[in-house]
């Protein structure tokens, strides 16, 4: 499980705010013209981790489906 990475998927690219199920999370803006370099967040204990370049938020769900943070 310390392995898994959540990457955001294209039907995610317009969203401020991804629920994400685990702690290591990659982004890339959506990927295409419009994207950024993929870069690695870890959610920290608060549950939440930004990313630098496009601001998209990654929350942590907790194991009953509601999102933490």
């Amino acid at each position: 499980m310390a392995n898994e990475v959540t990457i955001v998927t294209p039907e995610q690219r317009d969203l401020a705010t991804v629920e994400v199920s685990t702690r290591l999370v990659a982004c890339d803006g959506g990927g295409g013209p419009l994207g950024h370099p993929m870069t690695y967040y870890e959610v920290g204990p608060e549950g939440v981790a930004t990313c630098n370049y496009c601001d998209k938020k990654f929350v942590l769900a907790r194991p009953g489906g509601e999102a933490h943070g």
